[in-house]
């Protein structure tokens, strides 16, 4: 889902309570103000439907270079492991999203993690690989990965910030 400038999602929440995982992410005015960037990312962690924050400053560091979004990584990464919604580990070789500063933010916060390729097309899925060597680079465990749970154990996760 495309996180608006509000921080509310672009689909309504009849369509996102069918979901199994929502993965909320920004797609525009990536250069906002820091204090209403972070005002935007903790109410889209914050909303219970919301169970993975997506590549969350933005970046490309490779091809059509964008420079990070800028925000109170220390909030929103508080808000995140408060509200259950985990971070995801973008391993998009022009991403890489979030830099290493602050994915140990993030650890430190006592967040959960999801690492995901961000493969637009079948050939791009072997990028996890370097998603999940950034997890392990970090001392990230399994427990904290929900992409490495057992099978049932993400959907009684996402389910949870609902009931």
């Amino acid at each position: 889902m495309d996180i608006l400038d509000d921080g509310s999602l672009d689909q309504d929440d009849a369509l996102l309570d069918k979901l199994d995982v929502v993965v909320a992410s920004m797609h525009s005015k990536l250069r906002m103000d820091r204090t209403a960037m972070t005002r935007r990312l903790i109410a889209a962690v914050s909303n219970p439907r919301v169970d993975v924050l997506g590549h969350c400053t933005g970046r490309q560091i490779t091809g059509k270079q964008r420079p990070p979004s800028e925000f109170d990584a220390a909030a929103v990464f508080e808000a995140c492991a408060e509200h259950g919604t985990a971070v995801e580990i973008n391993s998009r070789p022009d991403r890489l999203d979030p830099p290493h500063a602050l994915l140990e933010v993030a650890i430190a916060a006592g967040c959960v993690f999801s690492v995901d390729s961000d493969a637009h097309a079948p050939g791009q899925l072997d990028w996890q690989v370097a998603g999940c060597a950034r997890a392990a680079a970090h001392g990230l465990t399994a427990h904290r990965v929900a992409d490495a749970w057992p099978v049932d154990q993400p959907l009684d996760w996402t389910r949870t910030s609902l009931t």
